[in-house]
């Protein structure tokens, strides 16, 4: 499931480095706010991005995680 995410779901569109898997989501906090996150791994990397007020995980979270796993 969480390979399905990037590659055919909600993640796809982001370019990440083959081999990753993750989970989106968006956390609503109340007063129209929501928090975006994504959680995932590479081989032996770990990592998890949360963007406060960021909207949801797909539109903000997932280019500042792809990018991170790019440049390693």
């Amino acid at each position: 499931m969480m390979r399905a995410v990037v590659t055919t779901g909600t993640a796809s569109s982001a370019g990440f480095p083959p081999g990753t898997a993750g989970k989106t989501g968006t956390a609503e906090v109340g007063g129209g706010r929501e928090h975006a996150w994504f959680i995932g791994y590479r081989g032996k990397v770990a990592f998890a991005v949360l963007v406060k007020n960021g909207g949801s995980g797909a539109q903000a979270a997932v280019p500042i995680a792809s990018r991170f796993l790019r440049a390693l």
